[in-house]
């Protein structure tokens, strides 16, 4: 009976040590992403960390895009300024870089002014940015390279996060 007191208390505790460095694998396989959100006075934009557990840049680069379309209308300090409407915003990882698509209604709901231009321009880059392989965003609106998002911002740039904002 000892022994097989022994020989159950070794198995649980290679089970579990076992199962311990699964979990330890997984967690440091993990990623973590800033979304930034634009705040509710529209002043500047606040970071709030996402896991990731994928390591393709293009699957996390998508999860980001969902999670800025999907927004935070729980949190009265975010402001909403890109529409949580699917499809209205996708991207590619080629390289280093994310090309992200707006669609034309995309740019047509969005609010008029240059800072509300500047603040979900660089929402999107910044947060596209802090996915590990991406350093960099393009932009097209309806699959073309375009002047101007509204007015202000030249889209025709290759953008690099800017954390001032």
């Amino acid at each position: 009976m000892r022994r097989l007191f022994l020989l159950f208390m070794a198995t649980s505790m290679l089970f579990c040590c076992s199962s311990c460095r699964e979990s330890q694998a997984v967690i440091a396989n993990e990623q973590t992403a800033e979304i930034y959100f634009v705040d509710a006075d529209m002043l500047r934009l606040l970071p709030f960390s996402v896991r990731l557990t994928d390591h393709s840049a293009q699957k996390n680069a998508q999860r980001v895009v969902g999670e800025l379309i999907k927004g935070k209308d729980d949190n009265p300090k975010i402001m909403r300024l890109i529409p949580n409407v699917k499809n209205v915003m996708t991207v590619k990882v080629k390289n280093d870089t994310a090309y992200v698509n707006l669609t034309k209604k995309f740019v047509d709901e969005h609010p008029d002014g240059k800072d509300k231009e500047i603040l979900t321009v660089y929402s999107i880059v910044n947060s596209l940015t802090s996915v590990n392989g991406i350093t960099k965003v393009k932009f097209t609106i309806d699959g073309k390279e375009q002047e101007r998002f509204k007015g202000y911002i030249d889209m025709r740039e290759t953008f690099t996060p800017d954390y001032t904002v």
